[in-house]
C-alpha cells in the first residue's frame, strides 16, 4: 500500500502511547480461547507489523507482560489493564498490536482481514461478515 499515514494509539488511561509507521502485513480476528479471555470479547483483533514500524512513544516502563502460551507474550498497561501488543518467538521480526486502541484507521486493505482459530469460537457466536475463516494462524 502506498500513501500510508502513520497512526497513533494508546491504552485506556493514556499512560502508554504508541505510533505505527507502516500498514499491517496481517490483520485478523482470533477466536482462540486465550484471545477471547484476554480481551473479554468474542474474538481478539490484531494487526501485525515489522517490529521497527511500531514505536512506543511513552510509557514503555508501564507495560507488563503475560506469557499466555509458550513463546507468546501479551503486553498490558500496568495501570488500566489494556492489552496493547503481543510478541511471538516464532516471528521475532514482527509485533502485534490491537488496532481498536488506535486513534485512526490502521491502513490495512480490507481484503486482508480474516478470522483465525474458528474451531475454538464460542458456540453461540455466528460469524456472518463474509470474511475468510481458518482453523489456524
Amino acid at each position: 500500500m502506498t500513501g500510508f499515514t502513520p497512526i497513533t494509539g494508546h491504552c485506556q488511561c493514556g499512560a502508554v502511547r504508541f505510533r505505527v509507521t507502516a500498514p499491517p502485513v496481517k490483520f485478523y480476528h482470533c477466536h482462540c480461547s486465550m484471545c477471547r479471555r484476554c480481551h473479554g470479547t468474542v474474538f481478539g483483533t490484531y494487526a501485525v507489523v515489522p517490529r521497527e514500524n511500531l514505536v512506543i512513544e511513552r510509557g514503555e516502563d508501564n507495560l507488563t507482560t503475560f506469557e499466555s502460551s509458550p513463546g507468546t507474550r501479551r503486553e498490558f498497561c500496568k495501570s488500566c489493564g489494556c492489552q496493547l501488543f503481543a510478541e511471538e518467538d516464532a516471528r521475532p521480526a514482527l509485533r502485534l498490536y490491537t488496532p481498536a486502541t488506535c486513534d485512526g484507521w490502521p491502513g490495512h486493505a480490507p481484503s486482508m482481514e480474516r478470522h483465525i482459530f474458528v474451531g475454538s469460537k464460542l458456540d453461540w457466536y455466528q460469524i456472518s461478515d463474509g470474511l475468510p475463516q481458518f482453523d489456524e494462524y
